[in-house]
């Protein structure tokens, strides 16, 4: 019943947040969006037991025409029936209604009954408004409609595992975002142990369905690796940059805020070649940041190159994330490095 109240004691609530809640649910979460539809507009679900990807999806349909910021956490449902979720039914909490004050109970009827207005406007196919099939068939295969869209979402921030692909992100309804301007992602995890992935690209290609997007923050900072050599069958920090940012050129990009992965051991956090490449593949990039230290040579194919990056006039190497030790000389971009690199952008013809 914590929901009902919140939604009946917040009646404009415009921004939600649940962290760490063991027992949220997504019937739950379905009730608080319905009775909050008209104001609700920014909404993070992290960390919650009973919410994977789809299951956050599938709660908020509700508000999908409106919701304009989303925070979920990339946990890929395993054996999620999305075809659940739509036989609304409050169940247990029926007899816990009944014994409180006739609102919660008007609350629950309202709900019930969008509901099953919802469902009855899917079935016959007379409002665009429904994204979420009922149970009768009438769907593209993973239990959407096939022209589901976010219309107003323009901010999506995602956090996902180490060894998890992001490719599963359209499987679970996030394919539809025609005015979505700016991503953050999020990687977590230990790459130690971790034997090499069985795909090649962590899968930001697949953002590509999204034309408005133009702003990506892909913070690997708590992705820890071995920076020097690592053991037989495992790969380096410079392997798993290449992993992660393999598809970054397919994207209409102008600005990307990137944090790569770290060696705690050795105090490092560096931008590795194999990334230095991928980024200068970005040709419609004007801002970059850069949240480590990099060899000057690596920094120079973002300006090299004469035929990419055409668009490039801002570049930050931010050492923002750790205090470099005195005596570390081996990949910090030093005075003389840094005045070289921005004599060399500065040197190139901006077409606008």
């Amino acid at each position: 019943m914590g929901l009902i109240e919140i939604a009946r004691g917040c009646c404009k609530l415009a921004k939600f947040e649940v962290y760490g809640c063991k027992k949220i649910t997504v019937k739950g979460l379905r009730t608080l969006a319905c009775l909050l539809r008209k104001t609700l507009v920014d909404v993070s679900i992290s960390c919650c037991k009973n919410l994977d990807a789809a299951g956050s999806v599938c709660a908020l349909e509700p508000i999908r025409d409106r919701i304009q910021r989303l925070h979920i956490d990339c946990v890929w449902p395993r054996d999620f029936d999305l075809n659940q979720v739509n036989d609304y039914d409050v169940g247990d909490d029926e007899s816990v209604v009944m014994s409180r004050n006739g609102n919660d109970d008007m609350d629950l009827k309202w709900s019930d009954e969008y509901e099953h207005r919802i469902s009855k406007k899917c079935k016959y196919g007379s409002d665009g408004d429904c994204s979420y099939m009922p149970t009768n068939g009438y769907a593209n295969g993973n239990g959407f409609w096939s022209d589901e869209t976010w219309e107003r979402l323009q901010y999506l921030s995602l956090w996902i595992e180490v060894g998890e692909l992001l490719t599963s992100l359209p499987e679970v309804g996030l394919d539809e975002c025609p005015n979505l301007e700016e991503i953050q992602i999020r990687v977590e995890g230990d790459c130690r142990g971790r034997h090499k992935p069985t795909q090649r690209e962590f899968g930001l290609s697949c953002l590509s369905r999204f034309p408005r997007l133009s702003k990506m923050k892909l913070d690997c900072g708590d992705t820890v690796g071995f920076a020097l050599t690592a053991p037989p069958g495992q790969m380096d920090l410079s392997l798993w940059e290449r992993f992660f940012l393999s598809g970054i050129g397919e994207l209409s990009l102008s600005e990307v805020d990137y944090w790569p992965p770290q060696d705690r051991d050795v105090n490092q956090r560096s931008l590795w070649l194999p990334a230095a490449g991928l980024l200068a593949e970005c040709i419609t990039l004007r801002k970059l940041f850069i949240h480590g230290t990099a060899h000057e040579h690596f920094m120079m194919f973002l300006v090299r190159n004469p035929n990419l990056n055409l668009s490039l006039r801002d570049v930050q190497l931010r050492e923002d994330y750790y205090p470099a030790p005195e005596n570390e000389m081996s990949t910090e971009m030093r005075v003389d490095s840094c005045c070289r690199f921005e004599d060399a952008l500065n040197r190139r013809t901006i077409l606008d």
